[in-house]
């Protein structure tokens, strides 16, 4: 299988963020099963352990495109750190986005496609 895309990664790492941010209960099964539920979003790590890396932790650049380059090595050595905010933007809570807002806080793609959780389109 080929490598994902960009554009795909960052739709699935997008949609990701979004629903774990409204869930609690995803968040913490996040959190807990880490892989299973990247999986069920569309990103297979393919048998590579995840690192969590938090927006304050050292490390990589912690960009949604830096985070595609991460991916893919990542998947290739066997150990993938993933960029992980546990909370949305500040001020993301209190107001009202609309696809455009989204498609940014996300990583550049549209929440308009559909409402399914998980994204069956990942």
């Amino acid at each position: 299988m080929s490598d994902i895309s960009q554009e795909k990664f960052l739709h699935c790492y997008g949609n990701l963020l979004v629903q774990v941010w409204g869930s609690p209960p995803l968040k913490k099964r996040f959190k807990e099963d880490t892989v299973h539920v990247l999986t069920e979003f569309g990103l297979d790590p393919k048998g590579a352990k995840i690192k969590l890396i938090a927006p304050g932790d050292p490390g990589p650049d912690k960009t949604a495109e830096s985070q595609h380059q991460l991916w893919l090595n990542g998947i290739k050595g066997g150990s993938i750190d993933f960029y992980f905010p546990e909370e949305p933007p500040e001020g993301l809570d209190s107001m009202e986005l609309s696809d455009e807002d989204l498609e940014a806080v996300a990583g550049g793609w549209s929440v308009s496609c559909c409402s399914c959780t998980p994204c069956c389109c990942c």
